[in-house]
């Protein structure tokens, strides 16, 4: 299946990476570091080529599923001299595609690898079916996610669903934020062109807990509100977290999601909630 496929073609990626290297991988024609290199640096030039042909051959498996996945000139550049290293800019954000493409990959690989190839295979079905009738490459890209969260919402059990959502996280590049992980995680996929604007309120009766209003949301216009997004995020800031999302009431989309640090976790709701 694809997802067996992309963690080995992602393990190989690794292999070449180093922690400090001086070299990475962008797309020549917009800049956009393209799934799956992400943040990875190469200790040389050989190394980042080699990566370079790892990431095409990743992106060719991911078209399996999506014909329309975008295509990147993926070349090997340069960080700038140790001495102007404080000036670099940080990279740009994804583009709505990279980041569900990102998302997605990141599941499937897990979902190969973990034991769930039924449910593997049952996401593909379900979207390949939906696909036939959409155009847009960014509406097949939400469609993918939108498939994904109805098929493991209906066919793993809570548990399972976080066992899926902890792996996947961890196979994405990490990132800070942790003591302000919510907002963080909801500004990432802002970033991203997924949501327009956002509240978060704190629940004054339960601490850790939050309700979210969403504006624009590209994933919360229909029956569900699709979590899946944001719940990645929230993982990869803090694995191990208890998360737990919750359907709210109201004319906007939005959920009430709640985090704690315990031994006994009761995770919900981490695909999608009922729309309000």
């Amino acid at each position: 299946m694809v997802g067996r496929t992309l963690d080995e073609i992602r393990q190989r990626l690794d292999g070449h990476a180093t922690r400090d290297g001086r070299y990475y991988l962008a797309c020549a024609r917009t800049g956009e570091r393209p799934v799956p290199s992400g943040d990875r640096r190469f200790p040389d030039r050989e190394s980042a080529a080699r990566a370079a042909d790892l990431v095409d051959a990743y992106r060719d498996e991911l078209r399996q599923y999506d014909p329309r996945l975008p295509h990147y000139d993926v070349i090997v550049r340069e960080l700038p001299a140790p001495a102007a290293e404080r000036d670099v800019v940080a990279p740009a954000s994804p583009s709505r595609s990279e980041f569900c493409h990102e998302v997605a990959a990141a599941v499937f690989e897990t979902l190969s690898g973990g034991g769930f190839r039924d449910a593997e295979r049952a996401v593909m079905d379900a979207y390949l079916d939906a696909a036939e009738t959409v155009t847009d490459p960014d509406d097949l890209c939400l469609l993918l996610l939108r498939s994904m969260g109805a098929v493991l919402d209906a066919t793993l059990d809570d548990h399972e669903q976080e066992v899926v959502l902890n792996r996947a996280a961890g196979r994405l590049t990490p990132t800070g934020g942790r003591d302000d992980a919510l907002v963080s995680s909801l500004t990432s996929v802002a970033d991203a062109g997924l949501i327009e604007d956002y509240r978060v309120e704190d629940d004054a009766d339960d601490a850790g807990a939050y309700t979210v209003e969403l504006d624009g949301y590209a994933l919360g216009q229909r029956e569900h509100v699709l979590t899946l997004p944001v719940a990645v995020e929230l993982l990869r800031r803090r694995p191990g977290t208890d998360v737990q999302f919750t359907p709210v009431e109201g004319d906007r989309p939005g959920f009430r999601v709640a985090l704690a640090d315990r031994t006994r976790h009761q995770p919900r709701g981490l695909f999608r909630v009922a729309a309000p």
